[in-house]
């Protein structure tokens, strides 16, 4: 099981059912939610506050893009400069209800990012993000 997945969405159902899906299929040991882009950045800042041993750093990240203050294309812009350095396992998986081809394609273009998922999160997407060579060895 992964220990820890960040969930970054505005709307709060989702993130309830983000919850849900994640834990009633023992995916991840522990859930995190932001309701935006800069909150989970501030989630990371804290995290650096931290010593070391005490950190309690995500895994895995599911994004989603469109959200105020900080969307998810701004939250990937500083996380990758100023965050993915320092916590260069993180991985991110974006997980929107966007049908736009560029934003899977501009998705693409960042390292951090395993695949762009259509909401909602289902079972059978865990399953494949389990096999995935990135998150495999947690499983």
């Amino acid at each position: 099981m992964i220990p820890l997945v960040l969930c970054i969405d505005d709307d709060k159902v989702t993130l309830m059912l983000c919850k849900i899906v994640l834990k009633r299929n023992l995916f991840c040991t522990d859930v995190t939610t932001a309701e935006n882009g800069e909150i989970a950045l501030q989630y990371f800042e804290n995290q650096l506050t931290l010593p070391e041993a005490e950190r309690n750093i995500p895994a895995l990240v599911l994004l989603d893009l469109n959200m105020p203050v900080v969307d998810g294309w701004g939250f990937l812009d500083q996380f990758a400069q100023k965050y993915l350095p320092i916590f260069p396992n993180v991985k991110v998986v974006i997980l929107s209800s966007s049908i736009n081809p560029a934003d899977t394609s501009k998705a693409q273009e960042y390292n951090t990012v395993l695949t762009f998922l259509s909401k909602p999160l289902e079972t059978h997407n865990l399953t494949s993000l389990q096999e995935n060579p990135a998150l495999s060895a947690f499983f």
